[in-house]
């Protein structure tokens, strides 16, 4: 289940700055190579204004690969295709989904193993929400 979905701040973008160091220690030699700066928007964000971020809940989604509090960077611009990690609405739900075309059908892959067909009776039972770019998964 996808908890609470933030649309992408265009205006403020955080910043680490990796030539800061602490005054414990030597400088590291590898410094004199870095970039100034790193703004994970600028790898990440393709497009900002169609681009969200939501955070999961629940591990119904471990069998693709995505685990509860992960971070979700989601695309509504995209066109989805054959293999894509996608967000459903599954009726009023927010879901985590793999997109399966077999035999000329779309078919959503839950965590669980189970799928449903998007398309029954040439009518969508659900709306693809969006296409998922990256997964950020939590550490602790």
């Amino acid at each position: 289940m996808i908890a609470k979905t933030y649309q992408t701040e265009t205006t403020k973008q955080p910043t680490l700055d990796v030539h800061r160091r602490r005054e414990t220690g030597f400088p590291s030699p590898a410094t004199d190579h870095m970039e100034q700066r790193l703004n994970l928007h600028d790898h990440i964000v393709q497009r900002p204004t169609s681009t969200f971020f939501s955070r999961v809940v629940g591990d119904e989604s471990s069998g693709l690969g995505v685990y509860n509090n992960d971070l979700l960077v989601i695309d509504r611009s995209l066109a989805y295709r054959h293999k894509t990690l996608v967000v459903a609405d599954v009726e009023g739900e927010l879901k985590v989904c793999r997109l399966w075309n077999s035999s000329k059908r779309w078919l959503l892959e839950f965590g669980d193993g189970s799928t449903l067909e998007l398309y029954a009776n040439n009518e969508p039972e659900t709306e693809i929400w969006g296409v998922i770019t990256h997964v950020v998964h939590s550490c602790v």
